[in-house]
């Protein structure tokens, strides 16, 4: 996935210095989805919802709630969320989120490292959830939005937010063009996608399924035209959205609509198997002729399996005059194959609501023949036109008095009464659920009800891994902690998860609850599921009075867990700069730590400090063993503090002994490893210590072959030497060459100054020159043109690499009209052949390239020369099917239409044999002589047959016939010209 590195840079630079949410909004289809897809890997981001209206409940409040409750629990595993039923987020919004969402949270001790949450594409229905969500996050947790483009009265309800539009940097999607379409002119297709990602996306998958073919670019065969004529560049690219869909559907069956309106009318996205069943029964079409049908529909799919519509397409048909269809046939198959669920009943007044009269002009009586007038609702469903259809057909919506509370919900808001009233009612998993709630928010009285109601309620372990002790003890209730403990509950019962209460009061650092439950005799070394005691826990988070706490009690700093870490490696992987941090360390050290044990990677505890670049190494240093050990990857510690750009800790490894020159499995030092991530400053200071920058890693590079692709000026001169700009790695790469593909001209200018070997070849023949044009490192490649001029040296631009191949039919193939036009200004021939005797003519008569063709032809290119094979440039593009260039070479060049290869075959035998007709046609038009017979005496016509075109062969036949039957040449060519202008249409 292409990334967004602006946009991705500003969402950064919000993040770290900005309180405020963030609002990114931009046209439809502008890539703001796209935007939020590339950000889940983003370490900041602790959950993300998309809101679509293909999926309706992604637009409800407890839908939204709950997947970003799910997610908030995978990154932080200690918070408590209650199990609230989904009436009790419609009938109590503000209230459900404070105690589902944001009053967890904000028990929580607070992370070292900023967070973030996405909601994608939000909708009107949830601005009141948003501005709850805005007021009550904590303010280490972040929220993002994006949005279609808002009027200035719809951003009111945003005034809190910093806006980010999308659509005013071009430039990333310009780069989306590049690479989706670089067959095509970014410029035009720019102009013509309307600032639509989901145009540039359809667009090439509509190539790629052969649905559109590749866009002229003029209809102009004058050489001029084809570069001055940009008023009619985007002429042949659909303009818009909507003529991009309008061509496509030309090419897409004629039951199209049929689908889309099925689709788009289905409450969610339906089953292939569903949809098809569907038609079947109410259009009656056969299901083999559906499957094809799907099959032709899939590049407008998101998905196949269910049917989901790709961007635009899900709008075709969005309002229910133009979806009533749609309805229609959905409610008569749900009407046949019969409603064996209250769901599929509500579904069957959906579509009978959104149908239309004159459709189902006796739509109550349906509903209530099929139970309607038995239902009760405990809320509104779907949309108020199902609803009151529903109400109309005799379905009942209960009032809250009726219905049934939410026994979780009294639980965790602390409603005594509602709970002494559900008491009796409610099952043993409501009741144990409720514990947990009222435990992680400090009921005690609602605890104790519940306990007398169910005493095993206290030793049940959720899906979660939570009982009611661990919900306590994390949350600080000693009160309930108390109370827990006097029931009898064990104190380090903790599931399959093995989390006992003392490790969750020890990462909440509550220091009176793991003093309560040490007293009680807590296990202080219990380890979880993943080998992690309280000690860990604690040591994690920096509370040094836990550590301590803990020590004292007996807990052993040296355990293990199942990565092999000890409380110290986890206190130092933390990554914090803060006293509490130090004094943990330190509390530690003091505490017996050993320093040396290594974790299943082989790095001791100086490792890990130096990776993080912790202020206490100094400290550390003191008590390892050996400076210089090395992990299973042979790195050493100040290896590692190199490759993260670790200066200060760098310095004083150093200082203390560290070797400079130790070498990884690799074969790479401290120096080489700063050098790939392009840390200059620790460089600088590794070789003023003596470093080796001639050393060569396994692969044979030096530092400077990793430096001169960061652009780096100041880097590359830190490594440059007379030695270095010589080395040659054991592909025969030189730093020259890569900086040729990567750096920047002053790079290559202080490379050159040095004595770098500028002729000089890879093993695989790539010279400076050639990686620079390869690479389309305009500037570069230019540069050292003109360096290699003013020396007086031999350019060598037609120079075949090792398969044969000269360096302007490489540059013709990546289609770089720029490069092309560069190296035959510097003198690069447009008449050089490759191995195969192919000249640039042949290259762009196969490439269908007008321009290009253009381009070589101004600077000599031979359209009539010949290949090894005797092939013209106009047989290649004729085996191509290649059409534009053939008129082009026939009608603007002039070449000859009946030269034939060593074979004896001609571009109208080619052109019969593969059964282009229109290539056929064209060639008879410009005096293509049908009657020629190849080496073994076949004319076009018989070729033809032979492939099984007998359309071609009876055109070939009449055409031969009517030419044969005049006797002089006068004649033929009389009968010629009137045959061409009678019969054949102009071309376009």
């Amino acid at each position: 996935m292409m990334e967004r590195n602006e946009s991705r840079k500003y969402l950064q630079h919000w993040l770290n210095n900005s309180n405020r949410p963030l609002l990114i909004v931009g046209a439809a289809y502008s890539g703001k989805t796209f935007f939020a897809k590339s950000l889940e890997n983003e370490p900041q981001l602790a959950a993300i919802h998309y809101c679509t209206k293909i999926d309706p409940e992604s637009l409800e409040t407890g839908t939204i709630l709950r997947n970003i409750a799910w997610q908030l629990v995978n990154r932080f595993p200690n918070l408590v969320i209650p199990k609230l039923a989904s009436v009790t987020f419609l009938a109590h919004q503000n209230s459900a989120l404070h105690h589902f969402l944001i009053k967890p949270l904000q028990s929580l001790p607070i992370p070292k490292v900023l967070s973030f949450i996405l909601i994608d594409g939000i909708q009107k229905e949830i601005i009141p959830l948003i501005n709850q969500l805005t007021k009550s996050l904590p303010s280490w947790l972040k929220l993002v939005i994006t949005s279609r483009t808002l009027h200035d009265n719809e951003l009111k309800n945003f005034d809190r937010f910093v806006v980010l539009n999308i659509d005013e940097n071009p430039n990333e999607l310009i780069d989306f063009i590049r690479e989706k379409l670089p067959q095509i002119d970014s410029d035009c297709v720019f102009e013509c996608c309307q600032g639509s990602w989901f145009y540039i996306s359809q667009y090439s998958r509509a190539l790629n399924a052969n649905l559109l073919t590749l866009p002229s670019t003029s209809r102009s065969s004058n050489d001029d035209d084809l570069f001055t004529l940009s008023s009619h560049r985007c002429n042949f690219i659909p303009n818009g959205v909507s003529a991009l869909l309008a061509a496509i559907e030309c090419e897409l069956p004629t039951h199209l609509n049929l689908y889309l309106q099925l689709i788009t009318a289905s409450r969610r996205p339906p089953t292939r198997q569903r949809l098809i069943a569907a038609i079947v029964l109410t259009a009656n079409r056969p299901t083999n002729l559906i499957e094809s049908d799907l099959h032709e529909c899939e590049p407008i799919l998101e998905c196949t399996d269910p049917l989901i519509l790709n961007g635009a397409w899900r709008e075709r048909f969005i309002s229910d005059n133009e979806c009533e269809e749609g309805h229609t046939l959905w409610a008569q198959f749900i009407q046949r194959t019969g409603c064996d669920t209250l769901q599929t009943l509500i579904e069957f007044a959906y579509h009978l609501a959104h149908s239309g009269e004159l459709h189902y002009l006796d739509r109550i009586r349906i509903l209530r023949e099929f139970g309607a007038d038995m239902i009760e609702l405990k809320c509104p469903v779907f949309d108020y036109m199902t609803t009151d259809l529903l109400v109309k057909a005799g379905a009942v919506i209960l009032n809250q008095r009726q219905q049934k509370h939410d026994f979780v919900f009294a639980c965790t808001s602390g409603d005594w009464t509602s709970v002494m009233n559900l008491l009796d009612a409610v099952s043993i998993d409501e009741l144990r659920s409720g514990l947990i709630a009222a435990s992680s928010r400090g009921h005690a009285d609602i605890c104790k009800l519940i306990l007398q109601a169910d005493p095993h309620a206290a030793n049940y372990v959720d899906s979660q891994q939570w009982n009611a002790l661990r919900s306590a003890a994390c949350n600080n209730h000693d009160n309930v902690v108390d109370l827990l403990i006097q029931n009898g509950v064990e104190v380090d019962e903790c599931g399959e998860g093995g989390r006992t209460a003392l490790r969750a009061a020890a990462w909440s650092g509550h220091e009176c609850v793991v003093q309560r439950l040490l007293k009680c005799n807590a296990n202080v070394d219990k380890q979880d599921a993943e080998g992690r005691t309280a000690l860990m826990a604690a040591a994690f988070m920096d509370h040094a009075n836990i550590v301590s706490i803990l020590l004292a009690d007996g807990a052993s700093p040296n355990i293990m867990d199942n990565y092999g870490s000890t409380a110290l490696h986890l206190a130092l992987s933390s990554g914090a700069q803060t006293s509490d941090h130090n004094e943990t360390v330190a509390m530690l050290i003091k505490g017996g730590a050993n320093l040396n044990l290594e974790d299943m990677n082989g790095r001791n505890c100086l490792h890990i400090a130096a990776y993080h670049g912790d202020q206490n190494l100094p400290t550390i240093i003191d008590f390892i063993q050996n400076i210089d050990a090395q992990d299973h990857n042979g790195r050493t510690s100040l290896m590692l503090a190199s490759s993260q750009g670790h200066l200060i800790a760098c310095q004083q490894l150093i200082e203390h002994g560290a070797d400079t020159d130790a070498i990884d499995e690799f074969g790479r030092t401290a120096l080489i490893i700063a050098a790939i991530s392009g840390f200059l400053d620790v460089c600088e200071m590794l070789v003023s210590f003596g470093a080796d920058e001639g050393h060569k890693d396994n692969d044979g590079a030096v530092a400077l072959h990793y430096a001169v692709a960061h652009s780096d000026l100041q880097l590359c001169k830190s490594l440059i030497t007379s030695t270095t700009v010589q080395a040659t790695d054991t592909r025969g790469v030189h730093p020259l060459l890569i900086a040729g593909q990567r750096s920047s001209v002053p790079i290559v200018e202080e490379l050159l100054k040095v004595g770098a070997p500028i002729h000089l070849q890879s093993h695989d023949g790539l010279s400076p020159l050639r990686a620079a044009a390869i690479s389309r490192n305009e500037k570069v490649l230019k540069y050292l043109l003109e360096y290699l001029r003013k020396n007086g040296e031999k350019l060598e631009l037609d120079e075949l690499d090792l398969d044969g191949v000269p360096l302007i039919h490489t540059l013709l193939v990546l289609r770089d009209r720029s490069m092309v036009t560069m190296l035959l200004e510097y003198g690069a021939s447009a008449t050089v052949r490759d191995s195969h005797g192919r000249s640039c003519a042949h290259i762009v008569a196969q490439l269908n390239d007008l321009k290009l063709a253009a381009i070589v032809r101004k600077y000599g290119a031979e359209f009539e020369a010949r290949d090894e094979d005797g092939r013209t440039p106009l047989m290649f593009a004729v085996w191509s099917s290649n059409y534009k260039i053939c008129h082009y070479m026939l009608e603007t060049i002039g070449v000859a239409p009946n030269a034939a290869d060593y074979q004896g075959a001609t571009a109208l035998n080619i052109a019969a044999n593969n059964g282009q007709r229109d290539i056929v046609m064209l060639l008879l038009r410009f005096g293509a002589e049908p009657s020629i017979c190849d080496n073994l005496g076949r004319c076009a016509s018989d070729v033809a047959q032979l492939a099984g075109h007998d359309h071609i062969r009876k055109t070939l036949d009449n055409c031969r016939d009517s030419y044969s039957s005049f006797t002089s040449i006068d004649q033929q060519i009389d009968h010629l010209l009137i045959y061409r202008q009678s019969n054949f249409k102009p071309l376009p």
